[in-house]
Parts: structure tokens; C-alpha cells; sequence
């Protein structure tokens, strides 16, 4: 989203000049009403956001105590000027008064020009409506000022006519002012967001504070904008996926010194259009998804045809000639790699685009007449910090993945290559021609546990896992884990409400109906231990614990659902009491408390046990058992939806099949073919941690930092081209501290030898997260870029769009005097072009030059 900001203002700024730059934002339905990203809003000098889809109860409350303008605390531990962003709901969503909608497509709602005679006469009629509606609306505000939006869905088709219908309601209803008596008399104008925010801001009045976020939503009893959480699991993915590639491709650039503008520009554009509010959430009709894949994919191969470029320069920077073949990206979710199967020798390419090391697991497809191991000579040679742990065949899990070719790679080889921040590392391997014994699996008939350097988990003799050893505490816990399934509600006599691509109605209010493990597998192997459990046809999970990953990974595949199947996943102990309060994340930054069946700022009534309490997971989600000091957290790999419905349990939703259309503008079921028209499979895996609250804490914004930032995987076929250079190549001087990640590298211009590239650097925690990195930081500028001398740095706005100490001031607002501000953080220090000061949460973003050595 900051990208995608900074995208729209430079447009602005290059089309309409500075004092065009936004100062309004505006939500369309409920996208954005998160605190996150308006805290962001407040950092790239907005003053206020309108919106019209409040919560209904929130809306009755505030409309009877006439506080539908408040003034949002969007982060308390900000600079005051950074604390606040005024917020304003509309009165009727985003439509005009329902007697002056102007829609051309019904006979005399809109004035022709053929009505030249009567237009006056009309627009009488119309403005006393307006003027009654104005009387209305009034009562529901407290301000002087209020606001009348015109347009809406359909409703704005013909320019000419519909502004020649308001400049008439716009005089006429001024005349009639000057004729009548009325006590409460409106002038009408035309007029902006920023101006109307301007005019507010003038009134001499206190304003009413809201804290917290307006999640989750609902537009009556039992209608939560829960399910679009989760609609469409595999667009989420990938549009993750390929935001992590997008971002890899620029600081590889940054690396190669070789820009292509125009390259990153398309995928630039392609990741803006993914964050559409009706295509990141699964909203659009298919017809629509199916066109974003379709660009998606095409952005995907121009990117990877410029990675090619990239790595050749930096892997084989004195070769003269392009490498003899492309680069081989494979959909390693699918377990399979066709080109693999048909070289001699090959590398493994690995960036890690993130500002954390990591630890980066390979699985490597391998066919029946193969072996492929690591090239041990040149590990050792290059000291490549690489591990092979073994070929094993495929499980049947991963064989149940529908793809389009036969599947002839039955085995995979597992890999661990540790890879540093922003680094590139090439990994060799060599080939032989000859069938391998590989240990296959075998079907449990007895209990078996697992065990890491962290954790010993157990199952039963039926699979299921029934207890959680956590070394660090030396301590068993009672645990559990189970799939189970909501049936998708249709209209009812308890509401006409149905579940859909937004709402998530279930039948009843029953747990979800579990599914049961016919069979399972337990394999061991040093340093690679997971148990494998079959469900049915449509549920699959291998659970595994890895050399020295502080997290258990469970990995699902899940898919081919029954029609009007919600599938869900559940994380239990009867061991931790969270006393109805879990934790989650907002926009992926910073975390929200969340109180079972209860709301930030309003008297909140449940209708829905399960879907009133979910709440959008970008990163994940925890409980804290404040008693035992312990605590557990969940990474997702994608944006889910999911809660914690019972103490104890953490519920995340997986997969939506639905046959029922909630009737919220799609018309249009929740029905995704997949690749064999028997119903979309899914592939993804989630992180548990438990804990103490540091521990638990570091892994948290680590592994969140690691699920977005996830490493580009490719391979080469070295067969006939120029042996890479396998050392490892950096963009940066030295790791950086473990709280500050590099959020973003934007190459802007290059001219002869002088690069200029926009930086953003965060701090990573929050204030009183963890007992030592929740401090503020001190960064030396100058000391980030390897290979690169900085020649300047001046810092901007968040957006980018205007120098720090030239940014506009802010409006200015009086809270009420009831409520009592917190202290946040002072002012930042002016930057002095070389030490970068960043205090929990925040981020600074700088305009830098740079030359290379």
C-alpha cells in the first residue's frame, strides 16, 4: 500500500504539480478500516479519511449521539502530529440521499436538456428534497458543516446532464433559502473533501476520540464481512508471492548496477492493481480474478526474464555472452519441475530479499532414474553454508496435487541453505542417471512423537497430536490440532442474510464439524522429523520439526471442497486460558487486542459466535496466558481470516466453497473450478510458536517479517555455460540490527555513475513488545550499502511526494476534554544526513544518491 501511494502521488505531483497532492482519503465499503494503514495515512500528511460503511450498531449509537465525526488515535505511540486522523462517516454510504438519486437509466429522475422549459419548475421539486434532506441529515451531526455526495454505483453516466441537475438544485434551494424563514438555513456549493475537512477544522469545537479500528464489520444482524478474509486462497498467495519477487527484482537491481525501468515500472503496476479493493479480498467475479491471473502471469515471466539479466551479471560478471538457456522457475508448491528431470548438473539461485537472515528449507523435485545431490566439492570450496538431508519419496499428500503434466517426480531431495540479508547465494548440484533407494513411508500403527532442538510433539496411535513438550520452559502442555468444516448458510427465518464472497454465515452455531485422520505417516530423519496425516480426499497435513527452527510447521493442502464448505483449521490447548483476549495483526505492522464478542468504542450485541469473531489475519495471530507467562503465535502465509472462539484455540479459515450468494453487488457464488474443474486446491502452511513472551514475541515479527519477504528460488542449468561465482553477494555493509528491516529500495534515476534510489527503514517492533527490542535505534546511513559510496540523503515523507521539512502542516483539532492523550514518542530529530533514528513502529524514508567504489 505505501508503494502503491507513492505511485499515485508521483503521478499527481508529474500531472497536476505540488499543491495537488492528496490530503483526504477516502475508504470504498469497508477496505481500509484497519488502524494501520491509517496511521500510515497520517504519516504521508493526510489530514482526515471519510467512509461510509460503519458497523450498523456503531452507526445507530453515533447517529443518537450525534458523533459520526470523531477524531481517530491511529497510533498511540507516535508524535503527536502522527497520533491523530479525523474520521468522518458519510451519511448514506457513498450514495446521494435515496430521493435524489440522478440515475439516467430511470425515466425522470435525471433532467434532459430536452426539459429546458420545465428545468426550473423540476429542479424545485428536487431541491425541496433536498432541502428536507439536508433538515435530516443535520440532525445527525454536530458540525456546521456537512457534506452531500453525489454519484454511486451506475449512477454517473452523463456529465452534461447530471451537473446541469445540480447546478440547478444548487440555486434553486440558495433562492429558496432567501425566501423562507427557516431558522436553520443552508447555503449549498460545490465543494471538495479537503475544502469540507478545512471548513470543519475551522469551527470553533472539541471533537470526540476513537480508539482501536472499526473491524469487523457488519451491515445487520448476522451479515459479517467476515468470509472475504479468506475468499480465494490462491489469488492471496500469489499476489504475496509475487510482491516478494517485485521487491527482489529491485534490490537485485540496486546490486547489479543495471536498471530497467521500464521493467520494474510494469511490475510496478501489476502490484498496484492487485491491491484493488475488490481483488486482493476474492470479490470480483471470476471472470474478473481470472484476467488479474492472466496479467499476474504475464508480469511474472517479464520479471523473470529480467532476473536472468540480473544474475548474470552479478554470478558471472566477466562473461561477455548471455547464458545459453533461461532460468528455470518452478512451482515448487506443486512439488514438481519438469526441466530438472532433463539436465546433467544444475544451480540452485537463492535471494533472500528480507533485512533478516534466513534459514531457507528447498524441496527439490526428483525423478524415478535420477539422483540429485549437492556439489560437496564446491560447498566446500566456496564455503557455502548448505545442508542436504536426504532424498524421500513423495508423500501422498503432495502426490494428490492436481497439475497439468503426468507426474513423473515421485521423490524430492531436502535442502537448508542459510542465506544472509538482502543476499544472493548460488548452490551447486550435480546429476547422475541411475535410480536411488529411497526410504519410502510407512504407515503408522502406533503413537510416535517428533522432536527438535525446541520441541517434542505427540500423537496418538490414530494420529492425532495430543501433547506439546516445550524444552525452553521444560515444560508438557495438553495440545491439539484438527481441521473441521462450517456448512455455508443460506437465507433463513433467523435472517435473510446468506454466506458469500464477503459474509461468513454458518448454519447454526455449532463448533465446526471435524474431519477425521483415516491413516497417517511418521518419518524420521536427522534434523528433518514430520508426521503425515491423510483426512479425505480434500484435507492433507504434514507437521514437521526441522533442525533448529524455533516453530512447528504445518503444512496443508487442502481443496476439491464440497459445495458450501467453509474449512478451518484449530490450535488447542487446554493448558493456556487467554481469558477471551488475542492478538491481530493490522496491515501487517502493528497488533490489535481483540476482546471475544466485543468491539472497540460501541455497545456491541453478538449474533454470531464464530464469523462475529474473526478478524483479518495478514501475518497472524497470538494468545497470552498472562498467569503462566506463556504464549502462543501463528504465522500465516497469505491473508486469512480467523479468531480465537474458545480460550485457549486459535481458529483460522483456510478454504470457502459457496454456493450461496450474499447479495452484496457480485451476484455471483464463491465456486473456483482449479485446474481439474473439481474445485481449487490449495497449498500453504502456517508457524506455531509457544513460548515465553520474548521468545515468542522475536519469532512473531521475524518469521511475519520472513512469510512476506520470502525468498526467490530458481535454478540454472549449468551444463554449458561459465561456472557461477558461488560466493555469497550482498547489498549490504554489514547485518543490520535484528529490530530494523529495509522496507523499501525504489532505484528512481541513474545518470552516468550516480545512482538515486528511495529508502524506507522500519523499526520492526512495538512499544513494550519485547524487554529489548522494543527500544529505539540508532542507524549510521553511510554504513548500509556494500559496494556503493553515499554521496546524499535527504529525508521525505512517507509517500515520498515532499521534503520532510517542507511537508504541510496538518490540520489542527481539539479533543474532547473528557479524554486524557497518553505521552507517545517526541519529535524525531532532525535528520542529519548520517544517523537514522527510528523509535518502535516507526518509518523514515530518505532520497538517497549513491556512486559506486
Amino acid at each position: 500500500m505505501i508503494d502503491q501511494c507513492t505511485f499515485g502521488f508521483r503521478f499527481v505531483k508529474n500531472e497536476l504539480r505540488t499543491c495537488s497532492q492528496p490530503a483526504v482519503a477516502w475508504q470504498l465499503d469497508l477496505f481500509g478500516h484497519g488502524r494501520e494503514i491509517n496511521s500510515l495515512f497520517a504519516q504521508m500528511g493526510y489530514d482526515a479519511i471519510l467512509f461510509g460503511r460503519l458497523d450498523y450498531q456503531e452507526k445507530e449509537q453515533r447517529t443518537t449521539e450525534k458523533t459520526l465525526q470523531m477524531i481517530w488515535k491511529i497510533n498511540e505511540n507516535a508524535p503527536k502530529n502522527e497520533r491523530w486522523l479525523f474520521t468522518g462517516i458519510l451519511p448514506n454510504l457513498y450514495h446521494p440521499p435515496e430521493t435524489l438519486g440522478l440515475r439516467s437509466d430511470i425515466a425522470g429522475s435525471l433532467l434532459r436538456s430536452s426539459d429546458v422549459d420545465t428545468i426550473q419548475e423540476s429542479a424545485s421539486v428536487y431541491s425541496k428534497n433536498l432541502l428536507e434532506a439536508l433538515k435530516i441529515q443535520q440532525k445527525k451531526y454536530n458540525s456546521s458543516n456537512i457534506v452531500i455526495l453525489y454519484g454511486g454505483d451506475f449512477e454517473y453516466e452523463d456529465a452534461t446532464q447530471y451537473f446541469q441537475n445540480i447546478d440547478a438544485m444548487i440555486d434553486t434551494i440558495n433562492n429558496i433559502q432567501n425566501t423562507t424563514n427557516d431558522e436553520k438555513k443552508f447555503y449549498v456549493h460545490y465543494s471538495t473533501p479537503t475544502c469540507f475537512l478545512h471548513a470543519l477544522s475551522q469551527e470553533k469545537r472539541s471533537w470526540p476520540v476513537r480508539e482501536g479500528d472499526f473491524l469487523s464489520y457488519a451491515h445487520r444482524a448476522h451479515a459479517f464481512w467476515t468470509g472475504f478474509y479468506t475468499s480465494r486462497p490462491g489469488i492471496k498467495y500469489y499476489e504475496r508471492s509475487l510482491g516478494a519477487f517485485y521487491q527482489s527484482l529491485r534490490q537485485l537491481s540496486i546490486v547489479a548496477n543495471q536498471i530497467d525501468f521500464h521493467g520494474l515500472f510494469e511490475l510496478a503496476e501489476i502490484m498496484s492493481l492487485l491491491q484493488h479493493h475488490d481483488t486482493i479480498t476474492g470479490t470480483s467475479p471470476m471472470v474478473h480474478i481470472d484476467d488479474a491471473l492472466r496479467r499476474m502471469h504475464r508480469a511474472e515471466k517479464n520479471g523473470q526474464a529480467l532476473a536472468l539479466s540480473l544474475y548474470q551479471h552479478i554470478l558471472t560478471p566477466s562473461m561477455t555472452t548471455n547464458w545459453s538457456t533461461p532460468l528455470i522457475f518452478c512451482q515448487l508448491n506443486e512439488s514438481y519441475c519438469k526441466p530438472l528431470a532433463d539436465i546433467d548438473k544444475f544451480s540452485a539461485i537463492v535471494y533472500n530479499p528480507s533485512s533478516i537472515s534466513n534459514q531457507v528449507w528447498i524441496r527439490i523435485p526428483v525423478a524415478e532414474q535420477q539422483t540429485i545431490s549437492l556439489d560437496v566439492d564446491n560447498v566446500k570450496k566456496f564455503s557455502i553454508d548448505a545442508v542436504e538431508f536426504g532424498t524421500i519419496g513423495l508423500s501422498p499428500m503432495h502426490e494428490s496435487i492436481p497439475i497439468v503434466h503426468k507426474r513423473d517426480q515421485l521423490q524430492e531431495l531436502i535442502v537448508r541453505v542459510h542465506v544472509p540479508p538482502l543476499s544472493l547465494q548460488a548452490v551447486p548440484f550435480i546429476i547422475s542417471k541411475q535410480k536411488q533407494n529411497v526410504e519410502q513411508l510407512i504407515m503408522a500403527t502406533s503413537s510416535c512423537s517428533i522432536e527438535n532442538q525446541h520441541y517434542i510433539l505427540k500423537v496418538n496411535e490414530r494420529g492425532v497430536i495430543i501433547s506439546l513438550q516445550v524444552k525452553s520452559i521444560n515444560k508438557e502442555i495438553d495440545f491439539t490440532q484438527h481441521f473441521g468444516y462450517y456448512i455455508s448458510s443460506p437465507s433463513d427465518d433467523i435472517s435473510a442474510q446468506a454466506s458469500g464472497l464477503y459474509v461468513f454465515r454458518p448454519i447454526g452455531t455449532n463448533p465446526p464439524q471435524k474431519v477425521n485422520i483415516t491413516h497417517f505417516y511418521c518419518f524420521k530423519r536427522k534434523g528433518y522429523e514430520e508426521i503425515i496425516q491423510v483426512y479425505s480426499s480434500y484435507v492433507y497435513q504434514a507437521i514437521r520439526l526441522l533442525d533448529n527452527s524455533p516453530y512447528i510447521e504445518f503444512e496443508w493442502i487442502v481443496g476439491r471442497l464440497h459445495m458450501n464448505v467453509e474449512l478451518v483449521t484449530s490450535y488447542q490447548s487446554k493448558d493456556l486460558n487467554n481469558n477471551g483476549i488475542f492478538y491481530t495483526d493490522s496491515s501487517g505492522r502493528s497488533l490489535m487486542k481483540r476482546i471475544r464478542d466485543q468491539r472497540d468504542g460501541y455497545r456491541f450485541k453478538q449474533s454470531e459466535k464464530s464469523a462475529g469473531n474473526y478478524y483479518p489475519l495478514v501475518t497472524g495471530i497470538m494468545i497470552k496466558d498472562e498467569k503462566q507467562d506463556l504464549q502462543m503465535s501463528i504465522i500465516t502465509d497469505r491473508a486469512q481470516g480467523g479468531g480465537s472462539i474458545n480460550d485457549g484455540q486459535v481458529e483460522i479459515m483456510l478454504h470457502r466453497r459457496v454456493l450461496t450468494d450474499d447479495s452484496l453487488g457480485v451476484s455471483e457464488t464463491l465456486n473456483e473450478p482449479g485446474i481439474d474443474g473439481q474445485g481449487l486446491v490449495v497449498r500453504g502452511r502456517h508457524l506455531l510458536s509457544v513460548a515465553k513472551p520474548d521468545d515468542s514475541m522475536q519469532f512473531f515479527r521475524e518469521y511475519a517479517l520472513k512469510s512476506v519477504w520470502r525468498p526467490i528460488i530458481a535454478f540454472r542449468n549449468d551444463s554449458n555455460d561459465q561456472p557461477l561465482d558461488y560466493k555469497t553477494w550482498s547489498l549490504l555493509k554489514t547485518e543490520l540490527p535484528p529490530q530494523v528491516n529495509i522496507l523499501t529500495i525504489e532505484p528512481l534515476s541513474q545518470k552516468e555513475n550516480i545512482l538515486t534510489i528511495l529508502f524506507r527503514i522500519e523499526h520492526i517492533y512495538d512499544r513494550n513488545e519485547h524487554s529489548k527490542l522494543s527500544k529505539s535505534i540508532s542507524i549510521q546511513i553511510h554504513k548500509i550499502f556494500n559496494k556503493y559510496k553515499l554521496l546524499k540523503a535527504n529525508e521525505v515523507t512517507l509517500g515520498a511526494n515532499m521534503n520532510k521539512n517542507e511537508a504541510y502542516d496538518r490540520l489542527k483539532w481539539t479533543l474532547n476534554s473528557t479524554y486524557e492523550d497518553k505521552n507517545g514518542y517526541k519529535e524525531t530529530p532532525t535528520f542529519d544526513g548520517q544517523i537514522i533514528h527510528l523509535y518502535p513502529m516507526q518509518i523514515r524514508s530518505f532520497i538517497i544518491k549513491l556512486t559506486k567504489h
